[in-house]
């Protein structure tokens, strides 16, 4: 079980216990930028993970990771476990991979923001399923080392026949999931989204006043990126509180039934 935290505004622990969740199970926090509704919850967080005695070792993931060590020497922190900030590359157009599991990889890639900002994606690995009745009807047992074998080699031989790795199995595609941050639609953040099957995504704006000076999406702008990038299903955050009625926001989107308003709480299945 992997447990990630995408930014940490003010707030974000009382949210994880209001919501049933253990913050002592965190693996790593990815901060996209420093900008305090992104990062403020970070010195309670870090309190209470001390007062509940944590020993494992904390990662975070920042561009400008020296910030956090700053605003760690605000107060005084009585922790006994080891936090490791990680810088992330918040200029050019590489894509970054921060971490990879057996099953996923987590990478970044810097986006457009009045301060260095990025995104990041999840994204799962292709898994590769054995169809039972075909293996089957080949010949081959109902389990054993030779599965592991045909995936690893692509072909087996077995009791002098040649099995390609076609013959019996299919490949299921991982899930990706994007987290823009804080952002104006650019080409990086269209590239990182591209076929994702979650994004979730700056929509501070419901028109297009302002958006430029601020670095921030509008409506109109994530509805064409998502026609361009192909992707599946999204998520708008980070709206303007000057957008109070959230059934007035829910109406507007009737005509794009791929995009969803955040919600406190919300639980996402792909």
């Amino acid at each position: 079980e992997f447990c990630y935290l995408f930014d940490c505004g003010e707030g974000t622990q009382r949210q994880i216990l209001l919501a049933d969740l253990n913050p002592m199970k965190l693996n790593e926090i990815f901060i996209t930028h420093w900008h305090g509704d992104h990062y403020l919850g970070l010195p309670g967080l870090i309190d209470t993970m001390s007062f509940e005695n944590r020993l494992k070792p904390l990662t975070i993931y920042a561009p400008e990771a020296e910030r956090l060590t700053n605003l760690l020497d605000l107060g005084y922190f009585s922790k006994e476990f080891k936090i490791t900030p990680k810088d992330v590359p918040a200029k050019g157009c590489q894509i970054k991979k921060l971490l990879e599991t057996s099953d996923f990889k987590i990478v970044s890639l810097p986006v457009r923001h009045n301060v260095a900002a990025v995104a990041y994606s999840l994204i799962e690995k292709d898994r590769v399923k054995i169809n039972k009745e075909k293996a089957k009807m080949v010949g081959l047992p109902a389990q054993g080392l030779i599965y592991r074998e045909i995936k690893e080699k692509g072909r087996v031989i077995f009791e002098g026949k040649k099995i390609e790795f076609e013959d019996i199995c299919l490949v299921e595609k991982g899930k990706k999931i994007v987290y823009s941050g804080d952002t104006e639609i650019c080409g990086n953040l269209i590239r990182l989204a591209g076929d994702a099957d979650l994004l979730i995504q700056d929509c501070t704006y419901f028109d297009s006043e302002r958006k430029e000076k601020y670095g921030h999406a509008s409506l109109e702008d994530v509805v064409k990126m998502v026609e361009k990038a192909g992707v599946k299903r999204v998520i708008l955050t980070h709206i303007s509180r000057r957008y109070r009625d959230l059934e007035k926001l829910r109406r507007r989107l009737r005509d794009y039934p791929t995009l969803t308003v955040a919600e406190d709480f919300m639980k996402v299945t792909i």
